[in-house]
């Protein structure tokens, strides 16, 4: 009952809160348009503030080790290449193929990971997703756009990926963070106030717009497809590389950046990364809501399961 307790503890807020940005839409307080404003602020702002001021801040001596870097690179490609076999067996149509192939690798890592591992660990949880999230987010972009460029007919840029991998806000701030952290910088007072106040905006904002982006549209025209994306995203791939990580000795806060990271739902960028680049954005937008749905039991499952084997 303990562990089952503590499970609770871990999920239940993160419910209420995606729930609450949901009423929020709902009631007229957040609107569509609002929502997509307050993402892009996240991704932007709030998010690569919290990230700097986690990595300059990090305690270098309780760091995961380079296997664990290692395994997150790995098991994020080997998804993607399986993705990319398999479902071109399964959906004829190059629109759908992208968009699935994009659904069934690309997680929203970003924005549950830090709220998700301060909740398990407190502070080392968050210096464990910070350190996977240089090695998540840029591998996530380059392979998104690989999968829907080439799906959709058209060949991918190399030039495009590299500004896209070096423009991305995460990517900046975790280098820059990076830096302060290995010069042993210090910022002046008034600027870490405020830079700890940014960054403690980002993980409840983050759960709230999430909770209200969430869109029930193509979830009947696209059945097959979503069927298939969840059963492989939510259930067969979290349970086979959690597996595999705890056979190969991951423990604790690697074991549970990797719960959350093969566990978590579609990404909610994907929706309009698909859309601009020519994919189904209907099929998208129902990925994001049934993966989110979907993802609460499967989350809910693998953090009960490590607590109750001892191995979160």
């Amino acid at each position: 009952m303990a562990e089952l307790q503590v499970t609770l503890e871990i999920m239940l807020p993160l419910l209420l809160m995606l729930l609450l940005g949901w009423l929020l839409r709902q009631t007229g307080l957040m609107k569509g348009e609002t929502a997509s404003a307050l993402n892009k602020l996240i991704f932007r702002l709030f998010l690569p503030v919290l990230l700097f001021n986690n990595i300059r801040s990090m305690d270098t001596s309780s760091t995961p080790g380079p296997g664990f870097a290692a395994y997150l690179f790995l098991g994020v490609l080997c998804i993607w290449l399986l993705a990319r076999l398999l479902v071109p067996r399964f959906v004829r149509d190059p629109r759908k193929q992208g968009v699935m192939v994009q659904g069934i690798f690309r997680t929203n890592f970003a924005i549950l990971g830090i709220p998700l591992m301060e909740a398990m660990f407190g502070q080392s949880g968050m210096a464990a997703v910070t350190l996977a999230l240089p090695v998540v987010i840029p591998l996530n972009n380059v392979l998104a756009v690989v999968a829907l460029a080439s799906c959709s007919g058209k060949k991918p840029s190399v030039k495009k990926l590299l500004q896209d991998i070096f423009t991305n806000p995460l990517i900046v701030a975790s280098v820059l963070g990076g830096l302060l952290l290995l010069l042993h910088v210090k910022l002046p007072t008034v600027l870490e106030k405020v830079c700890s106040q940014i960054g403690s905006i980002a993980s409840p904002l983050s759960l709230l717009v999430l909770g209200a982006s969430l869109r029930w549209q193509g979830v009947k025209d696209n059945r097959r497809e979503l069927c298939w994306t969840v059963l492989l995203k939510q259930a067969v791939i979290p349970f086979i590389m959690l597996g595999l990580a705890v056979l190969l000795g991951f423990r604790n806060e690697e074991l549970g950046v990797m719960v959350i990271l093969f566990g978590a739902p579609c990404a909610v960028s994907s929706y309009p990364m698909a859309e601009a680049m020519g994919g189904d954005g209907p099929l998208a937008a129902s990925q994001v809501v049934l993966t989110t749905i979907f993802s609460m039991g499967t989350l809910f499952a693998l953090i009960y399961l490590g607590k109750l084997l001892c191995v979160l």
